[in-house]
């Protein structure tokens, strides 16, 4: 599963990148680590207002939710959808992926690697740490506020070059999918040859310590920087 995501992007890069622009441009502000754990917001084009950016709390709610959003994610983790599920619960997803799919934009993620019995993170991103969108899909709750879940996929050869210690990787789309994904006249059976055979974009990873998490500064600075294998130790496979 994928409960961290990295959102370093100045605003700038992040329109220019996707020919867009944020409604709230002074909501933004970059993270090196976005924790899905917490109530965390992410920085969305859905298919309603596309090119336009806005902002989703992550965890996806069902439409017009009207409780807490913790009260909901200790109950039932809507952080990632498998989109190969057959049996998602009808009641949280709705229409969501016929009607409500988003674009989820952020510049990198974390998977695990299993290296002699201990779990290594890693940090996987673009590079010069460009944008990107991972496909998702929104919902609206009663206060108007939208919440998405970002969709993971089988991964295939294609990604075995990424250290993942799960069977599952982020449905990520390049630019000429974009309107394809966020058409509103086609539903997700119309896409599954998309979701299939899209483009794939070239991935780096990087190792990093777990306590580069609890010093946000120190990690910020580190996916900042093209020059990991000085700044952090570099587990051997």
């Amino acid at each position: 599963m994928f409960y961290k995501l990295s959102s370093t992007c100045q605003l700038s890069d992040i329109e220019n990148e996707l020919n867009a622009k944020f409604e709230y441009p002074n909501l933004y502000e970059p993270k090196a680590i976005v924790d899905g754990l917490k109530e965390s917001n992410l920085p969305i084009i859905t298919s309603v207002t596309y090119p336009e950016l806005n902002f989703a709390i992550w965890g996806l709610l069902p439409e017009a939710y009207d409780d807490s959003w913790d009260a909901f994610q200790n109950f039932t983790n809507t952080l990632n959808t498998n989109i190969d599920d057959d049996h998602l619960n009808e009641e949280i997803y709705s229409q969501s992926l016929n009607e409500r799919r988003c674009l989820i934009v952020v510049n990198g993620f974390f998977t695990s690697k299993l290296i002699n019995g201990k779990l290594y993170t890693h940090h996987v991103h673009l590079s010069n740490h460009k944008p990107f969108c991972i496909a998702g899909i929104y919902n609206r709750i009663s206060d108007g506020f939208l919440t998405c879940s970002l969709l993971v996929t089988n991964s295939g050869l294609e990604y075995s070059k990424v250290p993942n210690f799960g069977k599952q990787k982020p449905l990520i789309l390049k630019k000429k999918d974009y309107r394809s994904w966020l058409n509103s006249d086609l539903e997700l059976k119309d896409l599954r040859c998309l979701i299939k055979t899209h483009d794939r974009y070239d991935f780096l990873s990087h190792p990093i310590k777990e306590n580069f998490y609890d010093n946000t500064i120190i990690f910020k600075r580190i996916v900042n920087s093209d020059n990991f294998y000085t700044m952090m130790k570099v587990s051997r496979n």
